[in-house]
């Protein structure tokens, strides 16, 4: 057993935010209450179904891409980001356990649902740079959540969860960015990605009042999820 499987005490199939997801592990659950007002809890109780929806199909991307690859290491490697994942989804789910009911509808869902659903399109490749598009928005959008001065920023316990999955995040861009430009030219990587980054910025526009509750201002936040790195996607 690995030692990831021990912290979140054995694999489970349990009802998902908006995939099913295999042998997910448990949620991991938080001993004491999150250090924030009600607005930023309902706030945050809205934002994490959003993110939970995201940690399912990053695993079960990854899972895929790993199945599919005929690089023993490459294949490794997303295995590994798979697990992560996992862990990251088990985290996810044990916000969502110690915040209120989310009062978004059901809307925010279905469009992230479409939106994680379509990034496959294309191959195995195109699949591989918008991840590394999506991923590196993640960290954008984790790192304004946990900025000084944020309600986040001032409970210890949940900055370091969103601190942790947002680290991880950055090396798993690193992966899906090495992968994807070993395979094809980095142009046309770019304009995929691209296209990508603008398609979440809209799904995530939804959720503005509540990243303006949480201290981070919308309107720059999308912009700069719409705009693709520079130099995520050059050779």
């Amino acid at each position: 057993m690995m030692a990831t499987e021990r912290i979140f005490r054995g694999r489970h199939t349990m009802r998902g935010v908006c995939f099913a997801l295999p042998a997910r592990f448990a949620p991991r659950r938080h001993d004491a209450p999150l250090r924030l007002t009600d607005q930023a809890a309902m706030a945050l109780a809205d934002l994490a179904p959003l993110l939970g929806c995201g940690e399912e199909a990053a695993a079960i991307a990854f899972d895929a891409l790993a199945q599919g690859s005929e690089d023993a290491a490459a294949a490794t490697a997303l295995r590994v980001i798979g697990e992560e994942e996992r862990i990251h989804d088990a985290l996810i789910a044990g916000l969502r356990e110690a915040l209120p009911a989310p009062q978004a509808g059901g809307k925010w869902l279905r469009t992230s649902r479409r939106f994680h659903a379509n990034l496959s399109a294309g191959g195995a490749t195109s699949h591989l740079a918008r991840i590394a598009a999506l991923d590196s928005a993640v960290c954008l959008v984790l790192s304004r959540l946990t900025a000084r001065g944020t309600p986040i920023a001032r409970d210890p316990v949940l900055a370091a969860v969103l601190t942790r999955i947002r680290d991880d995040e950055a090396r798993h861009v690193k992966v899906s960015r090495r992968l994807a430009l070993a395979r094809s030219e980095a142009g046309h990587l770019r304009e995929i990605a691209a296209e990508a980054r603008v398609a979440l910025a809209a799904s995530l526009a939804l959720a503005a009042a509540s990243f303006e509750a949480l201290g981070v201002d919308p309107a720059i936040l999308l912009s700069d999820i719409s705009a693709l790195p520079d130099g995520l996607l050059r050779a």
